[in-house]
């Protein structure tokens, strides 16, 4: 068997029809509210994840996936009769999950005489999902792990991330952000701009007056991006936050920019637990690396709730 086989981590927000129709091997991260843990995307879904977010006094624990998971996936694939796996995770600096896939990877790779290729996105969300789908294009395509690598790598070093917290609650819950920047962006309006930095960590951008001078800002920040990197494409992030998804469309309207629109995709529960509720975002990556075959994801992708 020539072709190779991508597995993934529930963190790239990659919906199930996606996942069946490229064959993808998907991982589950775990989430913990109170006593009840759940596997990512098999026995809770975003729409449900939401909803009880937003009727949680304790944010819930995500936790990433043990050892054992990554071991089955790629026996499994190894019996398969695959050659060969491309395993692409969420930012090593957000989550044990990449080092966890990269020692396992190298123990199953020795034992099984298989080629296993452990990479660290960078990324989170859609950021690690267009990877992954790009990367699934080039499989499908009859094309070669090498070929997809170079691929992965070319989008994760050159795609953007923003994220607007509608509010600090989850991230000060978290301890990732002092009570003291919760309580002063509470008391001012100011929302926080964050990205994700070359390595995959969290770094603040920009501080603004309102959710709506926040959306101009990432918008603005998009357009001046495609005048180092060329034409993108790029998806816009959220969890349920309608208005500023409004506001995003209304500022997108006013820059001039080579920009082409993919899909509204949700964030999903590694990220929407430390950004919470009526959080937005944009996701954006030169149009060099996008397949035309996914120009189509956005009845896959954008959210029916």
């Amino acid at each position: 068997m020539n072709k190779f086989a991508i597995v993934l981590d529930s963190a790239a927000d990659i919906p199930a029809p996606l996942v069946e129709m490229y064959d993808l091997r998907v991982v589950p991260l775990h989430v913990t509210f109170g006593s009840t843990e759940y596997s990512d995307g098999v026995d809770i879904e975003i729409g449900e994840f939401l909803n009880r977010l937003e009727g949680v006094d304790e944010l819930p624990i995500t936790s990433q996936p043990a050892p054992a998971d990554f071991i089955d996936v790629y026996n499994k694939l190894a019996d398969e009769g695959y050659a060969a796996i491309l395993s692409i995770h969420l930012s090593a600096a957000l989550s044990g999950t990449y080092e966890c896939a990269r020692t396992v990877a190298a123990a199953i790779s020795e034992a099984r005489g298989i080629r296993i290729e452990a990479i660290d996105s960078c990324s989170a969300t859609v950021g690690e999902g267009a990877m992954v789908l790009e990367a699934a294009c080039i499989a499908a395509a009859g094309g070669t792990i090498d070929e997809a690598i170079e691929r992965v790598e070319n989008i994760r070093r050159t795609h953007r991330i923003y994220f607007i917290p509608d509010s600090l609650t989850n991230l000060v819950k978290g301890g990732r952000a002092s009570k003291f920047q919760g309580l002063a962006t509470s008391v001012l309006n100011l929302k926080i701009v964050v990205t994700l930095t070359e390595a995959g960590g969290i770094e603040v951008l920009h501080k603004a007056k309102g959710m709506k001078n926040a959306v101009s800002y990432i918008v603005k920040l998009m357009a001046e991006r495609t005048r180092e990197v060329g034409p993108s494409v790029y998806y816009k992030l959220h969890t349920k936050a309608y208005e500023a998804l409004d506001h995003m469309e209304h500022a997108i309207e006013k820059v001039d920019a080579q920009v082409r629109f993919l899909t509204v995709a949700t964030i999903g529960p590694t990220i929407a637990t430390h950004v919470g509720l009526h959080a937005v975002g944009l996701f954006t990556y030169p149009e060099e690396f996008h397949n035309p075959e996914l120009d189509n994801i956005a009845e896959y992708l954008t959210p029916d709730f």
